[in-house]
């Protein structure tokens, strides 16, 4: 039986203004797909208020403005429904130590429960078999013959990284002899950590 089966799985992505919370930067969307027996089926994302100009050099990635954020939700409410739509589910994001600290910052000024979700990232498991190099999002898109989608927008990008996660773990179940998507989770932690780059882990993010 496959391993995503029976599983309920919430796919997030984001889009900021830089590269860290630590930093100053502050979400602009955020998206969540949810997987339910390996297929997607729920799609939500909302703009987010971010509090701070957008840099040019963020917009020119994700192209939001702030004339589009100007009208969106405060990420009190965003954090909220977000938070919400999460509830004890397994996560699943592409890098996920570039997104989590964003997720953490706005769940908290949410005032949310904290995220203590099991987590599964796509990029750990990618990077099992092909190495740290040529495993962005878009990158694996293409190499595994997935459809296009919006790139650098949330929404697109969960697509996407929920794609990504239905065909890697097929070959985890396969190759690996994984047997559930709590084992494939601590795998695909298993090999962030030990491939860790040796410079800021967040240059990984490569959209």
């Amino acid at each position: 039986m496959p391993i995503l089966h029976g599983e309920r799985i919430v796919v997030l992505d984001t889009e900021t203004t830089g590269m860290s919370p630590a930093q100053g930067h502050a979400l602009v969307e955020v998206a969540a797909v949810v997987l339910l027996d390996g297929a997607i089926a729920d799609r939500w994302s909302t703009l987010v208020q971010p509090g701070r100009a957008i840099p040019p050099d963020a917009a020119a990635v994700h192209g939001i403005t702030d004339a589009m954020v100007a009208g969106a939700p405060a990420p009190e409410a965003a954090g909220r429904e977000l938070r919400a739509r999460c509830g004890d589910h397994l996560l699943a994001l592409h890098n996920s130590p570039f997104d989590l600290p964003f997720l953490v910052e706005l769940f908290r000024r949410a005032g949310a429960p904290p995220l203590v979700n099991p987590v599964v990232d796509t990029l750990g498991l990618a990077r099992a078999f092909a190495g740290e190099g040529g495993n962005s999002l878009q990158a694996l898109r293409a190499r595994l013959g997935l459809p296009a989608e919006a790139a650098h927008r949330a929404l697109g990008d969960a697509v996407t990284t929920a794609r990504v996660l239905i065909a890697l773990a097929d070959r985890w179940e396969r190759e690996r002899g994984v047997r559930s998507a709590l084992e494939l989770a601590a795998s695909s932690l298993d090999v962030m950590r030990q491939t860790a780059r040796r410079e800021d882990p967040r240059m990984a993010r490569a959209r």
